[in-house]
């Protein structure tokens, strides 16, 4: 072979891996700076404690029926949630650059340094560039400071960033009764061992038929939790009120001032309806009769073991009593911003009371509670340890927890039955999963979600459908376990979709509707009703039922066409989601329960 030609060849390596070095060099000096400089920023503001909004929120509680202002505290929190959720992608984004970057110039300088090795010294001759890159170490010793720096203090601004955000840390199972998923030896869907059982039994992964719980008449005809039976949205109903006006009273049978203030919904069990609120003073419970609307019992949710002595901070469109309770005909159980869960029965007897763990979220805990053959399920995911629990109706006992690498989230899970089995789904960041109701064991996850999530999932004919706003829409095959479509345009920011006969039903946080195709995806229609709203759609007697913040119900019909009915006005505002039994509607306003019907 030729020895000028190698040694060309080697120059020609040396010289293209030091432009390359020389280029990779100075991008992540950039990003290093630019890293520092954002920690500085960070240590200076935060984007979620505004002393704008802390002014505005100061004003508020000053004068609490200012709607206006109330309007522009909730406008100018979520520019900063959008901001903060920006900030923290984009220090995800450069500390990914940055390590990409620094390989690529640790990988330039060794081939610098193998090719000068390779080449006789009398016939070497390389540019100043290279000389000083490959013989200074005090050059690349500053170098690698810079680059530690930056990534030192864009860990630091990560970490303060993603107190909400963070994958959530495995926690110990504890209280009475605890048998997590890892104690019990169980097997998770998709991991190693599950994998290597279904290698080597197919029929491990055909699930024993069971049941449809959600079958059950009692369920249907009563609205047991959030959404209704399973809290999918759908109301078993023949026919329900569109003619009513709460300022003139017409078609309002009774309404019933509520002492406390809360965001969730009713809930109804025969003649029976039950809701909750709470403020800085204290939690109750509330039993309403539902022929005529009187308080049957008022209970405190007091002296409960470990409850915090001073009540975390909530934001004001969260409040201390967000989640909706839930029952099971035998109890009426609830939960609150403070971790303090209790169950009641019928009469209002305090069966028991416990505190989870104060949640670990800036704006309050929101998930509301299901019932399932004698156990609670509490979706409980925050930063202080993401996990979903089952507790014993009948005495609070942790019956079994299941740990999730979930970040914070806000919404409810769903009980739904796939035609072999029950699962629970919940919608959260990074995945939508499913867990057995039984024994809390994961069945599968589909990671395809990001962001502050909000909406709850919805159900129908075997495809899961989950958003949130600044991700997408997904519909996911329960059987497969594949994302069959997505979308990414109109996506709901705290209500949740619902999927009823073909079609998905998303709403918006800014007032519009849009009805999507359930197998592909295609949007039917789309329409603007103007206002802004929390609630989730309803399916009854055929039609949608839609509550606007300002209280005005949107109803038109279900289908793939857009035809409406009526728009009636409650006469307050409202973010509750209404409740539909035995053509009533029960409807929680910002300080009335009313009932609708004639």
């Amino acid at each position: 072979m030729n020895p000028e030609g190698q040694n060309s060849g080697s120059r020609f390596k040396i010289h293209l891996f030091g432009r390359i070095a020389l280029v990779a060099g100075i991008f992540s000096a950039v990003l290093c700076i630019l890293l520092i400089v954002n920690y500085v920023q960070l240590e200076r503001t935060d984007p979620l404690n505004s002393p704008a909004l802390e002014t505005l929120i100061v004003r508020l509680g000053e004068d609490p029926e200012d709607t206006e202002l109330r309007e522009q505290i909730r406008a100018l929190d979520l520019l900063a949630r959008r901001a903060y959720f920006s900030r923290l992608w984009q220090i995800r984004t450069a500390g990914l650059m940055l390590i990409g970057s620094v390989v690529i110039l640790i990988l330039s300088l060794k081939v610098l340094r193998s090719g000068r090795q390779k080449l006789p010294d009398e016939k070497m001759k390389l540019t100043v560039w290279q000389s000083a890159s490959l013989s200074r170490i005090g050059v690349i010793a500053a170098g690698v400071m810079l680059v530690a720096g930056g990534l030192v203090t864009g860990f630091l601004s990560h970490s303060a960033l993603s107190e909400e955000y963070e994958l959530a840390a495995p926690r110990e199972a504890g209280g009475a009764g605890t048998t997590g998923s890892a104690e019990r030896g169980e097997q998770v869907a998709g991991s190693p061992d599950s994998e290597a059982a279904s290698a080597e039994n197919p029929a491990a992964e055909q699930p024993e038929i069971k049941e449809n719980y959600l079958d059950r008449e009692e369920l249907r005809s009563n609205w047991p939790g959030f959404r209704g039976a399973g809290g999918v949205g759908i109301a078993y109903v023949e026919d329900a009120p569109t003619r009513w006006d709460g300022t003139t009273g017409e078609g309002i049978l009774w309404k019933t001032a509520i002492p406390k203030p809360g965001f969730n919904s009713p809930i109804v069990w025969g003649d029976r309806l039950f809701l909750s609120g709470a403020d800085e003073q204290g939690q109750e419970v509330y039993c309403l009769e539902g022929s005529s609307g009187a308080i049957l019992w008022q209970r405190a949710v007091d002296d409960v073991p470990g409850s915090p002595s001073e009540p975390p901070e909530v934001s004001p469109d969260t409040g201390y009593a967000a989640p909706t309770m839930s029952t099971d005909g035998s109890g009426v159980f609830a939960i609150f911003a403070t971790g303090d869960v209790a169950g009641f029965d019928p009469g209002g007897n305090r069966l028991w009371a416990r505190n989870l763990g104060v949640p670990e979220n800036h704006y309050g805990h929101s998930s509301s509670l299901l019932t399932y053959r004698g156990l609670l399920i509490v979706q409980y995911d925050h930063e202080g340890g993401a996990r979903l629990l089952a507790l014993d109706t009948k005495t609070g006992a942790t019956v079994w927890e299941t740990e999730r690498q979930v970040m914070t989230s806000w919404s409810s899970p769903i009980l739904v039955y796939t035609g072999m089995r029950p699962e629970i789904i919940i919608n959260a960041n990074p995945f939508v999963g499913s867990y057995d109701p039984d024994t809390g064991r994961e069945l599968w996850q589909v990671e395809c979600m990001y962001g502050e999530v909000g909406p709850s999932p919805a159900y129908s004919d075997g495809g899961v459908y989950a958003a949130n706003q600044f991700a997408q829409l997904v519909a996911i095959d329960t059987g497969t376990r594949e994302i069959l479509w997505e979308v990414y345009d109109d996506l709901p920011d705290a209500s949740s979709p619902l999927a009823v006969e073909g079609c998905v039903y998303v709403p918006t946080g800014y007032g519009y509707l849009s009805c999507l195709d359930a197998a592909g995806g295609d949007i039917y229609w789309t329409h603007e009703y103007g206002g802004s709203s929390y609630s989730s759609p309803v399916f009854a007697a055929g039609r949608i039922y839609w509550m606007d913040k300002s209280g005005v119900m949107h109803i038109f019909q279900a289908g793939t066409e857009f035809i409406p009915v009526a728009d009636p006005p409650l006469g307050e505002a409202s973010w509750a989601v209404p409740a539909f039994v035995d053509g009533r509607i029960y409807i929680r306003g910002e300080q009335h329960l009313y009932c609708i019907g004639e």
